[in-house]
């Protein structure tokens, strides 16, 4: 089988790189810790094609199609959100191009915007893929948390990015536990599933600000061991994900399986039917998708 283009996931902390068939197989993968942050704004290109050299060493130059932060103002090139409802073919629509160092075209795909429900705007960018990716694989509407640093709870409504908010769980847990009185002096840290759930019941029920404290205060009455604190604030970021979502239906978890378990622990709990799908299957069959929808003689 033989590759015919390269699909580009490139965030603030991670570079990844799919080597892609005609039909959207992938045929090898590279993955280095090579953000964003971490290139200077005018090596891109030099950097991308350090990055992908032994597959242009084999194949030579093929075209390229990127999504993530790359598109934002500290990447690559910034390239417009759309505004949901989005669909894929307005995101193939949208694609701006950057030049490679063998003066060959690559495309980087453009976020999507909305407007939550408390009136706010949103971002995302990488995520839309993923989103784009699952509605390939189940068909139908859907709703989804694609966890994760910021979480985002989506809607894919009539063939659509209709809505999203961002709860930003995964950053929360690390300033909590790193930079708060409620990490301080403690050892080291197991996962206890009751003390989990002890967190999740709590924090689905009650408004986060009022019961973060009880993680120091479940400490110094014996109410929570002091080796389970990480995974009772942990319940109660992830419960307080679902203290205002009314979710209808399926729930779609987007991510690895093993990054999912803490949310299919608390799923179960609270009785709410899920399903997990793998992240980066998601982002290919999306990616795959807008690759087919655009334009692929302007690469």
């Amino acid at each position: 089988m033989n590759p015919s283009w390269i699909a580009v996931d490139w965030g603030t902390t991670n570079f990844r790189a799919f080597l892609m068939s005609d039909g959207g197989e992938c045929l090898d993968k590279i993955d280095q810790a090579k953000g964003l942050l971490s290139v200077p704004q005018a090596q891109f290109p030099a950097v991308f094609d350090l990055l992908i050299s032994r597959w242009n060493d084999c194949y030579g130059d093929l075209p390229v199609i990127m999504a993530g932060m790359v598109g934002s103002q500290q990447g690559w090139r910034e390239v417009p959100y759309v505004q949901a409802p989005a669909s894929a073919q307005d995101l193939a629509n949208n694609t701006h191009s950057v030049e490679l160092l063998s003066g060959h075209k690559a495309k980087i795909v453009s976020g999507v915007s909305c407007i939550n429900q408390f009136g706010n705007p949103e971002v995302m960018r990488g995520e839309e893929i993923q989103l784009i990716g699952l509605n390939e694989i189940i068909k139908e509407d859907f709703q989804a948390i694609l966890f994760g640093t910021h979480s985002k709870n989506a809607h894919w409504i009539n063939g659509n990015i209709d809505s999203y908010s961002t709860v930003m769980t995964g950053e929360l847990y690390s300033v909590l536990v790193n930079h708060s009185i409620l990490g301080k002096s403690l050892p080291t840290q197991e996962f206890n599933k009751d003390a989990f759930i002890k967190g999740v019941d709590i924090g689905h029920q009650y408004p986060l600000n009022h019961v973060l404290f009880s993680a120091r205060t479940f400490k110094l009455f014996n109410q929570v061991s002091e080796h389970y604190i990480h995974a009772y604030i942990s319940g109660l970021l992830i419960g307080h994900e679902f203290f205002i979502s009314n979710w209808l239906g399926k729930l779609y978890l987007v991510g690895s399986q093993k990054l999912a378990s803490n949310y299919a622990i608390a799923l179960d709990y609270l009785n709410i039917d899920f399903d997990v799908i793998d992240g980066d299957e998601c982002f290919l069959k999306g990616i795959t998708k807008i690759y087919n929808s655009g334009e692929n003689d302007e690469y």
